[in-house]
């Protein structure tokens, strides 16, 4: 190549590269913010006496590992086939036909507390049911 040559060859480089640096720099990437904790409000009713706490936990915690951070709990079964029977001592009775029941903001839920991953505001509350 002639001197011609190679001497637009680094203009257009040159030229492009600062370009590329301006536009960068003028319209820079936008980084979305990810949520990486959730806040949740935790009620326990047990024989008329009301326990309630705020909890913060990772996303992708269920409802059950949220009562189990925070209150002893004893479970028949494991992961989305926990069945909760036991809480701070309160055992839901088998010859009374009670249960633990699981209530996500005001609705019962309808899948097991292992299962239910817990969302943002969420308002948990467990309390003593017959059937």
């Amino acid at each position: 190549m002639n001197k011609k040559n190679i001497l637009i060859t680094i203009f257009l480089i040159i030229f492009f590269s600062t370009a590329y640096i301006q536009f960068k720099n003028a319209f820079p990437i936008k980084k979305s913010v990810v949520i990486s904790t959730v806040s949740v409000k935790q009620t326990i009713l047990i024989d008329g006496k009301q326990n309630q706490s705020p909890v913060q936990v990772k996303m992708g915690t269920t409802a059950l590992q949220v009562l189990s951070s925070t209150h002893k709990v004893m479970v028949n079964g494991e992961k989305e086939n926990a069945f909760v029977t036991t809480i701070d001592g309160r055992t839901a009775s088998g010859a009374d036909k009670e249960f633990w029941a699981l209530y996500i903001t005001g609705k019962q839920a309808q899948v097991g507390a292992g299962s239910y991953s817990v969302r943002n505001n969420d308002t948990i509350e467990w309390k003593i049911e017959t059937y």
